[in-house]
């Protein structure tokens, strides 16, 4: 943006929030620290309490100011933004990262220019109506970056409206991942030799595995001579049956659950495959469109979003398994078909066919050049597509398109059935 002053850029996220989390921290810090952002002026507001903070921290968020929503609902922080605002000065435009800090930035400045980075599924259908309604609310657009095609259909089919959301894909800072530490992982999580085939089970909100299948999985391959350990989310859905499958099965030593799979960059390191599961082509439990009143209630005084066990909400992990040089197994879906190929960059199987997943894990351990090749060609894609640089040059393009009136437009990647890298047939 030509002129002497730069645009002051408010980031306002709740890393403990169920559509945030540290993927998309991670994505906040290394859009700070990148060179477009000399473009701009960028100031953070963290919600949430120590942890949130703690977070910031680890995730590499150099400055930014706390704040304490009430009740742990970010949208309730409109008196403490305000003073906030008053006390920075002016700030050109808001730009939140969940539905909820899109409610707190509308109700406390509806005449500033809001733009919000979706980069999970919503959970409920009533997370849609409430960013429609936002969206349409205050004297000011809101632009809608998605994480992916997929987000972007999610979001639609929730309720909001397809013209408001531009897809932008992540950028993954890719000196996060340390292949020192895998020796150090794999005896944490007491794996019992090398020749151990170490599986992580990836999302980027834990609830959506339902770790029962994933036990049903690694019980069939061990009873039928593979030599795997499984690691879960520890927020996973259903982990005492799955336990106890584990039990039952004679494997409890091989299912663990890890907290750091929310990091996918901390754990694949000591991991040989990743796994995903879910499946995001069926509909939301709560399809129907409820009315506003309704949704204020909600809100106000109802549980918190909760998502169906065997949902896939978002795109990350797959891209930082990609960029790991990880075989990818995959239940099919709408996220895994753009991000990945059958056959080129990951194995694709139906969703639910436990021993489909049995037979693609036999096939990889039976034959490593057809699983260097795989690893190889996604390794490739993430490589080819998802930079950091590219990535904050397309958000602080999007930052001075809203700030002059200027119609977002941002490039595309190309799709040929999972993003194909430069030059392959």
């Amino acid at each position: 943006m030509t002129g002497a002053k730069r645009p002051r850029i408010l980031h306002l996220i709740d890393p403990q929030g169920s559509l945030v989390g540290p993927c998309a921290v991670a994505m906040l810090a290394d859009l700070a620290a990148s060179g477009a952002a000399r473009r701009v002026d960028l100031l953070a507001m963290i919600l949430g309490g120590a942890r949130s903070e703690a977070m910031a921290h680890h995730l590499g968020v150099a400055t930014f100011d706390r704040m304490s929503a009430f009740g742990g609902r970010a949208w309730l922080g409109v008196s403490p933004l305000r003073r906030y605002l008053a006390a920075v000065g002016p700030v050109d435009l808001i730009h939140c990262w969940s539905p909820a800090t899109l409610a707190l930035a509308t109700l406390t400045a509806p005449a500033l220019p809001r733009l919000l980075t979706l980069a999970a599924h919503p959970l409920s259908a009533s997370q849609g109506q409430w960013v429609r309604m936002l969206a349409a609310h205050g004297s000011a657009p809101t632009t809608i970056l998605a994480a992916s095609n997929c987000v972007k259909r999610a979001w639609a089919q929730a309720g909001v409206e397809p013209a408001l959301m531009h897809v932008l894909r992540p950028g993954l800072d890719l000196s996060r991942l340390d292949g020192q530490r895998r020796a150090s992982l794999r005896r944490e999580w007491c794996v019992p030799s090398e020749r151990t085939t170490v599986v992580a089970v990836l999302s980027q909100y834990g609830p959506c595995i339902d770790a029962l299948p994933a036990a049903h999985v690694l019980g069939s391959a061990i009873l039928s001579g593979l030599d795997v350990a499984f690691i879960c989310p520890a927020d996973a859905s259903r982990r005492p049956a799955a336990r106890r499958i584990a039990r039952g099965c004679g494997v409890s030593d091989r299912l663990v659950f890890d907290r750091r799979l929310d990091r996918p960059w901390m754990v694949l390191p000591g991991c040989d495959i990743a796994l995903v599961l879910g499946n995001d082509t069926s509909p939301l439990l709560d399809a129907r469109r409820p009315a506003r009143a309704a949704l204020a209630i909600e809100a106000l005084f109802g549980r918190r979003n909760h998502t169906q066990p065997g949902r896939l909400p978002g795109v990350l992990p797959l891209l930082w398994a990609a960029a790991a040089g990880k075989t990818i197994i995959a239940e099919a879906g709408y996220a895994v078909a753009e991000i990945v190929e059958n056959g080129k960059t990951a194995l694709v199987v139906k969703p639910g066919d436990g021993g489909a997943v049995v037979e693609r894990l036999r096939e990889i351990l039976a034959d490593s050049q057809r699983a260097w090749s795989l690893r190889d060609a996604a390794r490739s894609e993430a490589f080819s597509f998802f930079s950091v640089s590219r990535y904050a040059q397309a958000v602080v393009d999007a930052y001075e398109q809203v700030l002059t009136g200027t119609p977002v437009r941002i490039t595309d990647l190309p799709l040929t059935g999972g993003l194909a890298f430069a030059g392959r047939s």
